[in-house]
């Protein structure tokens, strides 16, 4: 479904993104009780600004990423930490020289 730290973030943010604005169309369902719709509209709209902090706080990582260029499929990726995925293929990939396996054909 997702691959490398960076895009499984941006899936959690975006999760939770929708899952706020479902909540908050409950809510709109809910009219006739309206300590309910009110509890929904609030709880929505709160869990909507945690996925859009969490999307700002991905972008402040993903401006701090090193990029660098996956040995197995040649496109550019962003890896976060010492390990990651790439995003295109998937391929393990490590900055950690004790960790690092070499590709001998």
């Amino acid at each position: 479904m997702f691959s490398g730290k960076l895009n499984k973030l941006r899936t959690y943010a975006m999760i939770l993104t929708v899952a706020g604005i479902l909540i908050m169309y409950l809510a709109i369902l809910a009219r006739n009780m309206p300590i309910l719709m009110s509890i929904l509209m609030v709880l929505g709209f709160l869990v909507v600004i945690v996925g859009g902090s969490g999307y700002f706080w991905i972008g402040m990582l993903s401006a701090r990423a090193v990029l660098i260029k996956c040995p197995t499929c040649g496109k550019n990726t962003k890896m976060l930490g010492k390990n990651d995925e790439c995003m295109f293929c998937k391929q393990k990939l490590t900055l950690d020289p004790s960790k690092a396996t070499t590709n001998q054909s």
